[in-house]
């Protein structure tokens, strides 16, 4: 039995009736089309039918006002007879037939679910069990099948479908051009799956049997589309000087085939190279130009992926408010053409801009959609770059708890793949758990896999994470040489925010190195250019730097005006742990000013000012000879703003608290019978008497006071050596909460 295609319509007042007589049937606006239909709201290139045995596939061409089924948007679908077909929200209605050659007799189809992609596929495979004896046709049935697929982002249901033709012992006779296109395809689908090696060699095969055909239209298509993806896995490879020469081979067999599509594809590509060597210029051109082609051609997955690219080209140059809606924009179309896995690229693109611009709350959003997505899709890696995100973003926040499951979770679902953002914030939330030793491990690993990866921003970004980890751990040497290795590999990105972000590294570790005036400088110009580029965050965190440090060169008005500007920024974000720093190093600051005058009028003991203005609120005034009894505390801290926080900190949860200025001081007021302590608080790094020094000549002169000791560094070594000498606990200077050093206090004291 003979089924022949039918469609019906009244175009102008005028009845037609147009039957699908060939393999591939076109709508559009355009005259080249099989079915011209001359109204605005239809694109140039609208849809395609496209015949599959005795079954009809509608597809529309990412058109801009939509195709439509029973009045039902559709991406493709397997009509069936009675079928009301529209393009365009009030467009021309198109009724479809299925009919008997023969007989004239309507022919019905069973119905089923074929506006997803399990029901096409469903409706699709049961073809290829009806050709056992037509290869060619079941071949031209499985490409079709395995695109579909690859356009709704399902990879593998595409690779398993072209299985049968990619085993290489398998010995189908198939006719060259045949095995060219199957090997196209499947390059195709292992270039999405990012197996670029696999793809290469599929590619390379395809494009040997495609030279051996003989050169008709189909042909220098097939020829042009093998040399662009080819050109696509070598760009991705990061062998830019062979892809290019790929690339410029895909344009000229496009030209020779009239295809307008590949032309429009190397264009795009062309871009990629010109954008990965730094010539922006270049780029904009050949998107420029793959932007009309691929809106002559209906290609709106196309247009989408070059939005994507010129978003990303407006965020590399600090243009983050420009990005935006280059972004929003690619993203609608996406979505409209259905394809989740370039959806989620594209929100995870966007989430980055927000983050950098300080949209926080549109993050979190941006992240509810990503995870709900990726988990209906079951898209294991696309989860686990979403948790990702979300625990980069939780540990701005301050939550680290909330961090660390998100990046567990991540590092989980990418199994024994290792991902270098993945292992960089992880490494983050190690070191910010100050487990040092395992945070560097983190870090390590996700410098390889970014380097094998080629992954420029990635290898930068963790080349400044380990130089400040070594210049915190007190190795300046290895700390300037991590970050020169990081800062070398930037001329290869050359983005702003890269820039400024080696700047403040290297203000960190003139700042470790005690270089105040190179630390400034560095920081100086770190703050100009994230202020350009509007990165809030990172501004705030230049604010508070160059804060810091003018506070330690008693500068204490600029000190604070930048301290509040970091404050009020960090405010405004919710970044609670930076917050919490730079409102302790204003409180260090008042006290700074308050301190000098009160020595004139406090009481002495022993030559020292003993008592502090929380403690004169707190015992109702210089009048008061008695003090209450409560429990003492000597501070010697070599930092005398850190030793004024502490002191007041502790001085507000009822404890009375004495300094003393060197290690050798500490040791004669602790072993005095005339003065009794609680607990000491020790400086590891004291003048005079280390506090380990100290502690182990208490334990030697039999004192059992209470000792924690603060080192300038975290690293295990140090937490031995100060048990070994006596100590009680030990804590590091760096990232010091005081609420956790109250706990200790108080658990010492009970």
């Amino acid at each position: 039995m003979s089924i022949r295609g039918e469609i019906h319509l009244t175009l102008n007042g005028e009845a037609r009736n147009v039957k699908l007589d060939d393999q591939r049937f076109t709508v559009g606006r355009g005259p080249e089309n099989s079915l011209c239909l001359p109204v605005s709201v239809v694109s140039r290139s609208q849809a395609e039918i496209i015949r599959l045995g005795n079954d009809f596939l509608l597809r529309d061409l990412g058109s801009t006002n939509g195709s439509f089924v029973n009045n039902v948007r559709i991406t493709e679908q397997v009509l069936a007879d009675g079928d009301v077909v529209r393009f365009g929200t009030n467009g021309p209605e198109l009724l479809f037939r299925l009919i008997e050659n023969e007989s004239g007799e309507v022919i019905s189809l069973e119905a089923q679910p074929r506006n997803t992609t399990a029901g096409l596929m469903a409706a699709l495979s049961g073809r290829l069990n009806d050709l056992p004896g037509d290869v060619c046709e079941e071949v031209s049935v499985r490409q079709l099948l395995a695109e579909s697929s690859l356009n709704k982002g399902d990879h593998d249901a595409a690779l398993e479908v072209l299985a049968k033709y990619n085993d290489t012992t398998n010995l189908i006779p198939l006719p060259t051009p045949f095995r060219a296109s199957v090997l196209l395809w499947v390059g195709r689908v292992y270039l999405e799956r990012k197996q670029l090696d696999l793809a290469i060699d599929a590619l390379q095969r395809s494009l040997g049997f495609y030279q051996q055909a003989e050169k008709g239209k189909d042909d220098e298509t097939g020829l042009a589309a093998a040399y662009a993806s080819l050109g696509r896995a070598l760009v991705n490879k990061g062998d830019l000087l062979a892809a290019r020469d790929q690339l410029h081979r895909a344009m000229l067999a496009a030209r020779l085939a009239g295809n307008m599509r590949w032309r429009a594809e190397a264009h795009y590509l062309l871009g990629k190279v010109d954008w990965k060597e730094g010539d922006f210029e270049g780029a904009r051109y050949n998107w420029s130009r793959a932007a009309r082609m691929a809106e002559e051609t209906g290609d709106s997955l196309l247009e989408s992926r070059i939005q994507l690219q010129q978003a990303l080209i407006l965020y590399t140059e600090g243009k983050l408010k420009e990005s935006v809606p280059v972004y929003r924009a690619a993203i609608k179309q996406i979505n409209a053409a259905g394809n989740v896995r370039l959806l989620l690229k594209a929100y995870s693109s966007l989430s980055r801009a927000l983050a950098r611009l300080g949209s926080w709350r549109g993050v979190e959003r941006l992240l509810d959609d990503r995870l709900r997505l990726a988990r209906e899709h079951h898209l294991a890696k696309a989860e686990a770059v979403a948790l990702t995100d979300l625990a980069e973003l939780k540990l701005l926040q301050g939550y680290v708890a909330a961090a660390e499951a998100a990046i567990q979770e991540a590092v989980q679902l990418h199994g024994d793949t290792i991902y270098a953002r993945t292992q960089r914030i992880l490494g983050r939330v190690l070191q910010a758990e100050r487990e040092v030793s395992l945070a560097v491990e983190a870090f390590e690993q996700g410098l390889a896999a970014a380097r094998e990866r080629g992954a420029i921003e990635e290898q930068v970004l963790i080349g400044f994470d380990l130089a400040l980890i070594h210049a915190e751990r007190g190795d300046q040497a290895l700390a300037r040489q991590q970050l020169e290795t990081a800062e070398s590999a930037t001329s290869l990105d050359p983005a702003l925010n890269l820039m400024a972000r080696a700047l403040y590294t290297r203000g960190q570790i003139h700042a470790f190195a005690n270089e105040p005036n190179e630390a400034n400088r560095c920081f100086s110009q770190s703050l100009s250019i994230f202020q350009t580029i509007s990165d809030p965050f990172r501004t705030a965190l230049s604010h508070a730097a160059i804060g810091e440090l003018r506070l330690a060169q008693r500068r204490r008005e600029s000190a604070r005006a930048h301290l509040e500007e970091a404050r009020t920024a960090f405010s405004k974000l919710g970044a609670l742990a930076e917050l919490r720093r730079v409102e302790a190093k204003l409180m260090s600051a008042t006290l700074s000013d308050v301190q000098p005058a009160m020595t004139s009028v406090l009481p002495v003991m022993g030559g020292t000012a003993q008592l502090s203005l929380a403690h004169l609120a707190f015992t109702g005034g210089l009048q008061s000879q008695h003090l209450p009894e409560i429990q003492r505390i000597l501070v010697a801290v070599a930092n005398e703003d850190l030793a004024a926080i502490l002191q007041r900190g502790l001085e507000v949860e009822n404890y009375l608290v004495e300094r003393a200025q060197d290690g050798r001081e500490a040791f004669e007021r602790s072993t005095n019978q005339h003065q009794t302590y609680q607990l000491l608080l020790l400086d590891a790094l004291l003048e005079h008497k280390s506090g380990f020094d100290v502690c182990r000549e208490l334990r030697k002169a039999k004192r059992e006071t209470p000792v924690i000791l603060l080192g300038g560094r975290q690293g295990v070594e140090d937490k031995i050596e100060a048990l070994q000498s006596g100590a009680d606990d030990f804590l590091s200077k760096r990232n010091l909460v005081f609420e956790e050093l109250l706990a200790k206090v108080e658990a010492l004291l009970r």
